[in-house]
């Protein structure tokens, strides 16, 4: 494999991640920055939709189908195909849950709702059980406006009531995204895909961002972790593939 594929997809994937932990470090505050009932929120909380369990299934299948369209079949290549991706993204999910038990690290809008005196503070909300937690999260959302706080925003966050650290979404996304876009890449499919897929895969991350659930260090670590799984799956299969094809010109 061209060694420059090894670092065109983490650049692509990373580094624009990367310049949103370096914009925190000057004061860049990412939650609350937007107009939470306008367009631009609407867009972020959209991205963020786009790796719900139906989103999910949608973009597995239509990039699957892409990456092996064409591609010359040999026995157990679909096994051996879906077997690199779960595994890259059941590495992905593992880790995800793991880290976030063991850093515990409050999210941005729990944080800022604690700073608006609609919350005690962040320890005491998460000593609670959950269910009791999106009951405590729905009273205290009941008294901002629809201009304030827009219900979908107000329902999403009392779906994501766990710990920050890391971003599930941005783990998920960079999973998928360095995974596809290294065998595009193999492949030598459009640039263009590539880059359309990187742009979605950095659009979720930000998403997370400007809504409130995540805090830079949390989409950077996650965007890394992803890029490291995904490229692992994609490599993988790449090092299967090569074999069979060396395997079947020595017959």
């Amino acid at each position: 494999m061209n060694p420059r594929l090894l670092l065109l997809v983490p650049l692509l994937l990373i580094l624009p991640v990367a310049i949103a932990s370096l914009g925190y470090q000057w004061h860049w505050h990412w939650f609350p920055l937007l107009d939470l009932d306008e367009a631009p929120a609407l867009l972020a909380y959209l991205m963020t939709l786009s790796l719900d369990k139906i989103g999910i299934a949608i973009i597995l299948c239509a990039l699957s189908v892409v990456a092996l369209y064409g591609w010359r079949p040999r026995s157990g290549q679909y096994v051996v195909f879906f077997f690199c991706l779960m595994a890259a993204l059941g590495s992905a999910f593992v880790t995800k849950s793991v880290a976030k038990q063991y850093f515990k690290e409050p999210r941005p809008y729990v944080i800022w709702l604690a700073e608006q005196g609609r919350l005690t503070d962040s320890k005491s909300f998460y000593a609670l059980l959950p269910l009791t937690r999106e009951q405590w999260l729905s009273d205290s959302l009941s008294d901002f406006s629809e201009e304030e706080i827009p219900n979908w925003l107000k329902l999403h966050w009392q779906d994501e009531i766990s710990y920050s650290f890391p971003s599930g979404h941005s783990i998920a996304a960079m999973t998928i995204a360095s995974f596809y876009c290294l065998l595009f890449a193999y492949r030598r499919r459009s640039r263009w895909l590539i880059a359309g897929l990187s742009v979605w895969a950095v659009g979720v991350c930000y998403s997370r961002l400007l809504l409130g659930l995540h805090w830079p260090i949390d989409i950077l670590a996650s965007s890394l972790l992803g890029v490291l799984f995904g490229m692992t799956g994609a490599y993988a299969f790449i090092y299967w593939d090569k074999r069979e094809l060396t395997a079947v010109s020595h017959k």
